[in-house]
């Protein structure tokens, strides 16, 4: 994910001013030795009693140092859109010096008379109104928002004004190139040289979140393996259920002609030797049942030894 870095101003002040009058720059100007710039106005006074650069000492020329300085329009244009207020403050000052001075005012551009607006030199202010064209597909909207708005905030104003659902993506774009969330519409404008000639076109799209894609296919892809293994898992249980080998019933049950046999071995009837001394035979115990007859008849006793008698 990119990450914004905010840098304020103050920082980059030693970049933009001017170390003779400690003022921003007004009317840049370039000592073509070294690359060290000051104020126009401030390094032509100096080297009037000077030949040196005044931060590093380089010798701008020998005998004719103003011959050797530059005016450095882009770092003028720099200082004057980073600054609030600096350019719209210096037009104003020059215009009441030549409203005090008429004999001065009729040399110089129309710059440096204090004659030249804001919309003129593409000077945008923090709290000044762009009016702007928010385009979808072949529809237009037009809307009025400050030029410290973000495309962040634009995009959430679209979100809320078009009931898009969370589940999809709002962006924006110039042209057909998506656009910073921290950018505002001031720098929009710088970087794309906007000349103020009609609304600042702006285009918009909506497509799925990608996140949210992401997270229901591996869900979907979850549930889908989940409901493969199922019919698996499930003949499995029963297999790992089932004792393995175990007879089928139908074996395992007697027959109605087979008689049942006792699960333990039965010692054979007669006499056994045993290291060679005859055993006898255990003796079985006889136990007698009574058992009721039907119809009110007497009972009749039952012998385990194999012998059985009846009492009629």
């Amino acid at each position: 994910m990119h990450r914004t870095t905010r840098i304020k101003i103050t920082e980059l002040n030693p970049h933009l001013m001017c170390v003779l009058c400690g003022g921003y720059f007004i009317d840049a100007t370039t000592i073509i030795e070294c690359l060290h710039s000051f104020c126009k106005m401030c390094i032509v006074r100096y080297l009037e009693t000077s030949k040196y650069c005044p931060i590093c000492d380089v010798q701008v020329h020998k005998t004719k140092p103003l011959l050797n300085i530059r005016s450095d329009k882009t770092l003028q244009d720099i200082v004057y859109k980073l600054v609030p207020g600096l350019f719209k403050n210096e037009m104003k000052r020059r215009r009441d010096f030549y409203a005090e001075h008429p004999v001065d005012a009729s040399n110089g551009s129309n710059e440096d008379r204090g004659e030249v607006a804001d919309e003129e030199k593409r000077i945008i202010t923090d709290d000044e109104i762009i009016s702007l064209s928010i385009e979808f597909f072949d529809q237009s909207r037009y809307l009025q928002c400050p030029a410290a708005m973000t495309v962040m905030h634009l995009r959430k104003f679209l979100r809320s004004k078009m009931d898009i659902p969370n589940a999809y993506q709002v962006e924006v774009m110039y042209e057909d190139e998506p656009l910073k969330d921290y950018y505002t519409l001031m720098d929009i404008a710088y970087i794309y040289t906007w000349r103020r000639n009609g609304p600042l076109p702006l285009k918009y799209r909506v497509r799925p979140n990608c996140k949210k894609m992401k997270v229901s296919h591996a869900q979907q892809e979850g549930q889908n393996s989940a409901s493969r293994s199922g019919p698996e898992s499930d003949s499995a249980s029963d297999k790992a259920g089932s004792p393995a080998g175990a007879p089928s019933t139908s074996s395992s049950l007697p027959s109605p002609g087979t008689p049942a046999q006792s699960p333990h071995p039965q010692l054979p009837h007669g006499p056994n030797n045993v290291n060679g001394t005859p055993a006898a035979a255990p003796s079985t115990p006889s136990r007698s049942f009574t058992q009721f007859g039907s119809g009110g008849t007497k009972p009749r006793k039952v012998s385990l030894n194999g012998s059985s008698t009846s009492s009629g």
